[in-house]
């Protein structure tokens, strides 16, 4: 059976072009391997899943599309439909130009320029009324599972009861979109990809540099029984960047995963790519104290830790899920133990038979009854086979089913071990990073170098002879050299003349939005001359 492969892109704003740069090496190493004499069924990786917040989101989305549909569109390093949007197409003064149409209070950046490039990779093809071509690419699977982040601003209600005759009502902001994409004609047309196109621009509508967007979402995609709203067949509501709440949906691929295979019968096939710009490490600080938490440092520091347990949310679940599983397959393996060091097991293994007897059915009541338990057995006797056939028969039926109490008690059942691969980068070599990731935006070089740090990473990530995945069948593809003079560049070492045309741009932006505010236009120079003028000079380092 062939590898399975669920990614997870994370939020990046300009360094989209970095994991555009990682996502290029990863798909077409894949094909090569994929379409290698040398590569047996079995070693065959095929991308099943694919989710992202923000810029990841966008990324995310047009390579689901691509993969489904235009496997060609996914060649040439700098010529493909990752780089061209993240690396080619945008850049600051773009983002600054007002379009008609758009209002200044809403927005400091263009929110139609973004509109347009997200058309123009994933709706131009559907402008004519001929049937577009379609070639699904090797690393894609069959079914691609599509999951976006976003964030609702207006909120949906759930309800929780509570004794005696009470309620607990509370609102999620964090919201998700997960569809599942074919290899068929009908899932490629407009009808499908608009909505999924507004549905990533907003996953990636960064508060107050873009504008919130309006998404249609159905009744049937909210379908908790604790569901409170009353959510009409379809809906508009108000969203802005999913990252704000989910900037790594790792948990989002899981839980497509488990829609893929809700049984876990091919856990040791499957595995997780994780694609960030930032690599994971501590932000650990014993610099406050209670004598010098004053308003500024605490509040400081409350800020970075709110943030990064949100960041870190989905692998604290990973972790706390492996953890729970690898204490489970160590009772297993103590229980197997016991059984085989028993000169005569058939007392003890009496008893587990009738307890598990008694269990199993009141445990898959309302799970699907001897079906299930059936299906439940059979995973547990493929998960464990080493132990299972080293017990005599009779013994190794009755300890599957005592595992199997333990396993369906303990809920573990429905969780597996997630065997997570990454692919991240740290600031220091990356040259977009500074300005909070917008620096990219600044100039084509430093979108280009980023992107081919992606690429150098993923070929290093490909190239490892202890890759998880095992050895890929491709040649790597030349990488252009990349200027490390732009590592870690910071603001005031790029372009003055570049943050010269963003000031003024910005100057014309406030004076736009002060009017449209109702201040006065002389009260308006006053209050940038004096007040915003200055702090926008000394964050653009002029």
């Amino acid at each position: 059976m062939a590898k399975k492969l669920a990614i997870t892109v994370s939020g990046a704003v300009s360094l989209g072009s970095y994991e555009a740069g990682v996502m290029y090496e990863i798909v077409h190493a894949i094909r090569q391997h994929n379409e290698s004499p040398d590569t047996a069924a079995e070693d065959r990786i095929l991308i099943d899943v694919l989710t992202g917040a923000s810029a990841g989101g966008m990324t995310a989305t047009i390579l689901a599309q691509r993969l489904m549909f235009q496997a060609d569109a996914l060649e040439g390093a700098y010529s493909n439909s990752l780089y061209t949007p993240w690396v080619k197409d945008v850049d600051i003064l773009g983002l600054l130009a007002e379009q008609p149409g758009e209002s200044p209070t809403k927005s400091i950046l263009s929110s139609k320029f973004v509109e347009d490039i997200s058309r123009r990779y994933l709706t131009s093809r559907y402008q004519s009324h001929a049937d577009p071509p379609r070639t699904h690419h090797s690393a894609a699977a069959d079914k691609i599972w599509l999951g976006l982040a976003l964030s609702n601003l207006n909120g949906v209600d759930y309800k929780v009861d509570t004794w005696p005759k009470g309620e607990f009502v509370y609102t999620r902001f964090q919201d998700e979109l997960k569809v599942l994409i074919e290899n068929a004609a009908s899932d490629d047309s407009m009808d499908v990809w608009e909505p999924l196109r507004n549905a990533a621009v907003s996953c990636g509508a960064f508060p107050f540099a873009f504008s919130a967007v309006e998404v249609i979402r159905h009744k049937f995609e909210y379908d908790s029984p604790n569901l409170e709203s009353q959510i009409l067949p379809t809906q508009n509501f108000c969203y802005t960047d999913g990252g704000v709440f989910q900037n790594e949906p790792l948990g989002m691929a899981k839980d497509l995963v488990d829609k893929i295979d809700p049984q876990h019968v091919d856990t040791e096939n499957r595995y997780y790519l994780f694609v960030s710009h930032g690599a994971k490490k501590s932000v650990a600080s014993s610099e406050l104290n209670a004598g010098n938490a004053d308003f500024l440092p605490f509040g400081s520091r409350l800020a970075t830790a709110i943030f990064n347990q949100a960041g870190f949310q989905d692998w604290i679940m990973a972790e706390k899920v492996n953890s729970q599983i690898d204490l489970f397959n160590k009772r297993a393996l103590d229980l197997a133990s016991i059984l085989k060091e028993k000169a005569d097991p058939a007392e003890f293994v009496n008893c587990l038979e009738a307890a598990a007897k008694l269990l199993l059915p009141i445990l898959f009541k309302n799970a699907g009854g001897d079906a299930s338990i059936n299906a439940a057995r059979n995973r547990l006797k493929k998960q464990f086979a080493t132990e299972y056939n080293g017990l005599p028969g009779g013994v190794s039926d009755t300890w599957v089913d005592a595992i199997l109490v333990l396993e369906t008690a303990a809920q573990m059942g429905k969780r597996d071990e997630m065997q997570i691969l990454a692919i991240t980068s740290d600031a220091s070599e990356l040259a977009g990073a500074d300005l909070h990731a917008f620096g990219g935006f600044f100039d084509f070089k430093y979108r280009k170098h980023d992107y081919d740090v992606g690429r150098d990473k993923a070929q290093t990530f490909l190239l490892d002879p202890s890759c998880p995945l095992g050895k890929i069948n491709f040649s790597p593809e030349n990488i252009d050299v990349i200027d490390h003079t732009l590592d870690n560049l910071k603001l005031e070492a790029m372009d003055r003349s570049i943050r010269e045309d963003v000031y003024s741009r910005l100057h014309d932006r406030c004076l736009h939005i002060l009017s449209e505010a109702g201040v006065n236009k002389f009260e308006a120079i006053g209050a940038f001359d004096i007040i915003i003028g200055p702090k926008l000079k000394r964050l653009l380092k002029l």
